[in-house]
């Protein structure tokens, strides 16, 4: 399964827990299981937020350094 698709997965099983935990008639045990499980999948959610904004930031550096080079290239081909 894709990153992006786990991801998605992830942020609809964290909703479905809030909407149980919401409920008037959770009792003790099975509220603790879902937020725990709830807490592993907002880690999960949050790992995989940071390796996207790292790729991000990657991609604009690589961006970046590619306009320079086309700059360089530019200057040097205009003298």
């Amino acid at each position: 399964m894709k990153e992006k698709e786990k991801l998605k997965t992830a942020l609809q099983k964290l909703e479905k827990i809030v909407e149980d935990l919401n409920r008037k008639d959770i009792d003790v045990e099975q509220g603790l299981e879902k937020f725990r499980e709830g807490v592993e999948l907002i880690k999960f959610c949050r790992s995989q937020l940071q390796k996207a904004e790292n790729e991000f930031i990657q991609l604009k550096k690589d961006l970046e350094q590619g306009e320079e080079q086309q700059d360089e290239q530019e200057s040097q081909q205009e003298s």
